[in-house]
């Protein structure tokens, strides 16, 4: 049974039902997740784009219950609409359909008409589901933010303990990454995490236990922990690994994804409301799972 079944029994029992804004929704794998979404009484889909496209794609999927439709000429001007309802509180959720990720990023970053919450910053968080690993793995960020500042991985790790807090991981354990578990001025990473640690020992991340610099293997693995010496309650048991830069992130992302193939969802946070923003070549599986995870980060 794939692990991420466990939320859809949260979801019923916190009673979510939430509107979700598909942004171009002309594309079957976004139509699949909605619609899946909205048989399991999780959602109620607004379908923006070109009407008779959606349509179309309705009847494939024989999709007869509750939902609108927004007719859009573009994918630009559905991102906007999608942006619109948001501000609007007329949707909880937004999800990315056949659009680029340029225009699909543009009017939710917007400094005049986004949707970025005050004061926060807005990162990419990714839940894997592993054979090989006892929990979720919790990783970020992979595609949002490139060379984060301190300041920047500081809202990065407050946004991926919201959202462990929100799968009901009360006490998140949390690995700074880099090249090794030592200190090293001439390795900017180290520096960070040893900062970060820090701070997590002052209490800045609540109840969080928050360890740095780390090598993944220690975050993972009982053995690398054991041959190392390395003790920490982090070690070999890290609910959220918060990678250095966009490079290791996302070979680690990819390579969770297509080597160990890793059962993932991924979303969008520091916004108004959670946005999956998934690739067009996706499958409808992961858009689904990424939008039951969006609708675990609404509140019950």
């Amino acid at each position: 049974m794939n692990n991420f079944k466990i939320f859809e029994e949260k979801l019923k029992e916190r009673k979510i039902k939430a509107k979700v804004a598909i942004v171009n929704a002309t594309i079957d794998s976004a139509i699949d997740a909605a619609v899946e979404a909205a048989k399991k009484g999780f959602a109620y889909p607004i379908f923006i784009g070109k009407k008779e496209k959606i349509e179309e794609l309705l009847k494939k999927v024989d999709y007869k219950n509750e939902y609108e439709i927004i007719d859009s000429a573009d994918e630009v001007q559905s991102a906007k609409i999608a942006v619109s309802l948001v501000k609007e509180k007329k949707a909880d959720v937004i999800l990315k359909g056949s659009i680029t990720t340029s225009n699909f990023m543009k009017p939710i970053l917007s400094k005049d008409n986004g949707i970025v919450k005050p004061g926060s910053l807005v990162s990419h968080i990714s839940v894997f589901s592993l054979p090989t690993y006892h929990k979720f793995l919790i990783v970020t960020d992979v595609a949002i933010n490139i060379m984060p500042t301190l300041e920047e991985k500081v809202k990065i790790v407050k946004n991926a303990i919201e959202l462990a807090i929100n799968l009901d991981i009360q006490k998140p354990k949390v690995a700074i990454l880099a090249a090794a578990e030592t200190v090293n001025l001439k390795m900017p990473s180290s520096v960070d995490a040893a900062i970060i640690a820090k701070m997590g020992d002052r209490g800045v991340f609540g109840d969080a236990i928050v360890e740095g610099p780390m090598a993944l293997d220690l975050a993972v693995s009982k053995e690398a922990c054991e041959e190392k010496k390395f003790h920490s309650p982090v070690g070999a048991d890290a609910d959220i690994v918060v990678a250095p830069e966009i490079d290791a992130g996302n070979v680690l992302y990819k390579s969770l994804t297509k080597l160990a193939k890793a059962d993932l969802a991924a979303i969008l946070v520091g916004t108004l409301v959670p946005v999956v923003l998934t690739s067009r070549g996706d499958t409808a599986e992961i858009k689904y799972w990424s939008l039951v995870l969006a609708m675990m980060m609404l509140k019950k």
